[in-house]
């Protein structure tokens, strides 16, 4: 007869293959969010379209990722999860395939579209099941996850770059190896048992289903976190090119180490949040980028000074978005349609305040773009003292024993 320490050793034995699994599919997520930037000039060139044009195939699939993640958190909690997230890697191999063989600008967007559809449906999965499966000691999982996301990111213009030099240029081959890289998650999610949440049908205190102030207050944060991210990526290389701080390649360089530092900072905060409360982890990101953008407002034209903000930037940025997902499942039960609902405001995050820094930058200029950004920031940390508040008030979530 088993004895109950040796029936959480398996228990815990089983939960680290879960790990692994969503971690390959985060690698996954990873290598395809990052894989349209480098490809762009070369799908214009093929297209016989501007590169202006040929930028939209960014908005469709934002479109279908917030779709995918927005809309998919209902779908968690009524279908199978690994399922789902099967159909999602499907989804994803599939368009892969299709993208450098259509020669049609319309139907291109289209199969964005259903690439970015199954993007977010794969994001909001990984995220959403991990909760479910390590519950309370889900912090420094959830960091490694997303360091897994940042390796697969940070990879992808690496593998692509490799592979278009070694078969002269072609289109096809570099998304033909991507859709091959999508693959291996598919085996740990039809090998293992597809979670549920645990709290569904326990006897968790109502007042900590639906704390819907909390839920707002955050999906606000997500938004204004998820805006700065991507807006400072998206931006820094056009604001250092166009006001002559680098050159190209030195402005290429500067991208890729805020990436890098985000990267990096999720691999430190994996042993910091057994250690930290994730309202100390969080008040210490906001502070530091806080300071890194102010060090850039104050030398604009430094270009020392925009190195050293750009990696301060990476690293406070890194832990965000996982250090509050573990908050949100410290306080309330963590459905997939409050997944959703987070995952909502962080997509609209990302596809409007780019699109607004677009806007500073041409009518009023490349500084202001900079102040944009530092306003977001003080904003998040506004916002942050709310949820932690609203978080406090909520208290700890009561638990039954699920395991």
């Amino acid at each position: 007869m088993p004895t109950r320490t040796s029936q959480i050793d398996q228990t815990s034995q089983k939960d680290i293959y879960y790990f692994i699994t969503y971690g390959i599919c985060f690698v996954s997520l990873g290598l395809g969010m990052s894989a349209l930037g480098p490809m762009l000039p070369y799908l214009a060139e093929n297209l016989d379209v501007s590169l202006g044009r040929i930028s939209f195939l960014f908005t469709a699939s934002s479109l279908g990722y917030l779709v995918g993640s927005a809309g998919g958190g209902r779908l968690y909690d009524r279908f199978k999860a690994h399922v789902l997230m099967v159909i999602a890697l499907v989804l994803m191999v599939s368009m892969t395939v299709l993208i450098p063989m259509v020669t049609i600008f319309y139907l291109l967007l289209v199969i964005m579209f259903f690439f970015g559809l199954g993007l977010g449906l794969l994001d909001i999965g990984g995220n959403v099941n991990l909760l479910w499966v390590f519950q309370s000691r889900v912090g420094p999982y959830m960091n490694a996850l997303h360091f897994s996301f940042g390796v697969g990111a940070f990879l992808s213009p690496i593998i692509i770059h490799h592979v278009m030099r070694l078969t002269n240029g072609s289109l096809n081959w570099p998304y033909w190896v991507l859709a091959v890289l999508f693959l291996p998650g598919l085996i740990g999610l039809l090998a293992l048992k597809s979670p549920q949440n645990p709290e569904k049908d326990a006897g968790i205190n109502q007042q900590t289903k639906t704390n819907y102030r909390l839920v707002i207050l955050m999906m606000g944060l997500f938004f204004l976190y998820v805006g700065l991210e991507g807006g400072f990526g998206g931006w820094i290389f056009t604001y250092a090119t166009e006001l002559g701080i680098a050159s190209e390649s030195a402005a290429s360089y500067m991208n890729s180490f805020y990436w890098g530092a985000l990267t990096l900072g999720r691999l430190i905060t994996i042993p910091l949040a057994k250690r930290l409360r994730p309202s100390q982890i969080l008040f210490g990101n906001y502070g530091l980028a806080i300071l890194s953008l102010g060090l850039i407002l104050i030398w604009p034209m430094n270009s020392l000074v925009i190195w050293i903000g750009s990696i301060g930037l990476g690293l406070a940025l890194s832990s965000v978005f996982p250090t509050l997902m573990a908050l949100g499942e410290s306080r309330m039960v963590i459905t997939g349609g409050v997944t959703g609902l987070f995952f909502f405001g962080s997509s609209l995050g990302g596809t409007l305040v780019p699109m607004l820094l677009g806007q500073v930058f041409e009518y009023i200029g490349g500084f202001q773009v900079m102040l944009t950004l530092f306003i977001a920031a003080l904003l998040g940390l506004v916002v942050l003292f709310s949820v932690i508040l609203a978080s406090n008030r909520a208290g700890e979530k009561l638990r039954s024993d699920v395991n």
